[in-house]
């Protein structure tokens, strides 16, 4: 088996990992850190570039976990990557891009205090990688064929061969960006939250770039995709993302708070609550939120599944709970520096038959 690391936005290493898992089933876990879930694997590596919650993976070449602190941790980077299988690694490459590299490069990140620099970092592995590496792959700075990266998080370090290119976290069809859009990977993990099934009906009643909808369609099956949002220009950039995506999603302007949308009729919700930060303000949420609650109950089927993102934790649980929702999940993450919460919740009614 071979090891790889995907990463993930922070917060999401569980919901990352349950997908992976699903489309690898032989994936072992081997540790959570923090944006990373490192398994082992013998799956075709082509399989692991599917994986929509993730925003990168790579074939490990060397994870250390007690790397220290000093200017010694550089030399033990250094001869990690000389004793790691470089060829290996390089042959899933080729197998994953289906091509042959010609050039190379080190990518470089780091957290936490250290008596070196991120750059120090890089060129030690660098100067190991010369020394294995077939000569006939060029080192450069920039837009490199292969990118070896060396993330080091305090005294955890992982190197490894970047498989995924930049489609992986940015995707084609993001033509329009909005402000408050959301990142896709988050967009897939509140898809893959509402447990998707080939006869859900879903429904984003505030969908800005309809990023939301969108990767739900690209996850699993699905009977509708529905959306809409109260701004026009949002509309006519979501309907431009869904044509890139070929993703038929019905669109339309409309108030979240009376939507023209049948009693019951959806099975499924997704939505990216506004933030009172880009868009709208928290007292203006203090009015919104229980009004498309309010919503959301009327269209939703008794069993339906509501999938919310939202940064006001608290307020919007207190909203949940007054109208007589159950919260069955909660996954906090970190967006842009700021902690966001995403909501998997039913009705009361569901939650006490279950019990």
């Amino acid at each position: 088996m071979n090891s790889f690391y995907a990463m993930t936005m922070p917060g999401l290493e569980t919901v990352a990992y349950s997908e992976i898992k699903s489309r690898l089933p032989d994936a072992e876990l081997v540790k959570f850190a923090r944006g990373v879930v490192l398994f082992r694997s013998a799956a075709p590596v082509g399989a692991l570039l599917k994986v929509r919650t993730a925003e990168d993976v790579f074939v490990t070449l060397r994870h250390i976990t007690h790397l220290g602190r000093s200017r010694e941790a550089v030399r033990v980077l250094h001869s990690a990557t000389l004793q790691a299988d470089s060829a290996q690694a390089l042959s899933l490459w080729r197998v994953a891009r289906h091509a042959s590299p010609r050039s190379w490069r080190v990518v470089s990140q780091k957290r936490g205090e250290h008596d070196f620099r991120r750059v120090d970092a890089a060129d030690s592995v660098a100067d190991a990688l010369r020394r294995v590496l077939p000569r006939s792959l060029r080192q450069i700075e920039d837009d490199a064929d292969l990118e070896f990266w060396v993330s080091i998080n305090g005294s955890e370090a992982f190197i490894g061969l970047r498989l995924s290119d930049a489609t992986m976290r940015h995707r084609r069809y993001k033509q329009e960006h909005l402000p408050a859009s959301l990142r896709p990977t988050v967009a897939a993990a509140m898809g893959w939250l509402s447990t998707p099934t080939a006869t859900d009906h879903v429904l984003d009643s505030l969908c800005g770039a309809a990023t939301v909808l969108i990767e739900r369609g690209q996850l699993a099956g699905y009977q509708e995709l529905v959306g809409g949002d109260i701004r026009p220009e949002a509309v006519a950039a979501a309907r431009r993302n869904a044509k890139a995506a070929g993703i038929p999603i019905s669109l339309q302007v409309w108030d979240a708070r009376a939507l023209p949308i049948d009693s019951a009729s959806v099975t499924r919700i997704l939505t990216n609550l506004p933030f009172g930060k880009q868009l709208g303000s928290s007292l203006a949420n203090e009015h919104l939120y229980p009004a498309v609650v309010k919503e959301f109950d009327r269209v939703l089927t008794a069993e339906g599944v509501l999938v919310a993102l939202t940064s006001q934790d608290r307020y919007f649980q207190q909203v949940l709970s007054a109208q007589g929702w159950y919260t069955s999940k909660k996954v906090v993450l970190v967006l842009l520096g700021q902690p966001a919460t995403i909501f998997v919740a039913q009705r009361q009614q569901q939650s006490a038959r279950k019990q």
